[in-house]
């Protein structure tokens, strides 16, 4: 229908037009959405694209392409924890999905010293009862108790 020259030329006229938001927004005034908003339009995010349930959304691929970059990101902050090295990699994706779920700031050697450590000493039933005893795992409920098995095990669940 167009040639690709004039794709990214309607592109970035899109872009001038309608503005560019890295974070969802009221598209009826243009405020951040945050938790606990009342919104006076839809939920937008990107260049105009309407996300709530009676607009388009994203598309799985568009939501598989948003997790890898997140999955690159966690991987990225995880990058120094020296002792991942030493445990198979099961147990590397168990340490991985935890970070995804509570974020670094949440889930690190100091907010769970007992956890760590267990791991660290390759103590792997003790690193399934620090998670199943966390406010995490009351939280999470089957996700925790896969993840522990995981852990414990050192098999795909």
């Amino acid at each position: 229908m167009i040639n690709e020259e004039t794709r990214e030329k309607l592109i970035e006229k899109l872009i001038l037009h309608e503005g560019m938001r890295l974070k969802v927004y009221d598209d009826a005034n243009g405020n951040e959405v945050r938790a606990g908003d009342t919104l006076v339009g839809h939920p937008t995010i990107g260049v105009g694209r309407n996300i709530a349930g009676d607009g388009l959304g994203i598309t799985e691929k568009e939501a598989k392409m948003l997790l890898s970059n997140d999955v690159d990101r966690v991987l990225n902050e995880v990058d120094h924890w020296v002792f991942m090295k030493d445990l198979n990699e099961v147990r590397k994706t168990v340490l991985i999905d935890m970070v995804f779920n509570m974020g670094v700031s949440r889930f690190n050697q100091r907010e769970w010293p007992n956890f760590f450590g267990a791991v660290i000493d390759g103590d792997f039933k003790r690193a399934k009862t620090e998670m199943l005893d966390s406010k995490w795992a009351g939280q999470v409920k089957t996700r925790a108790n896969i993840l522990a098995n995981m852990m414990e095990s050192g098999e795909w669940l």
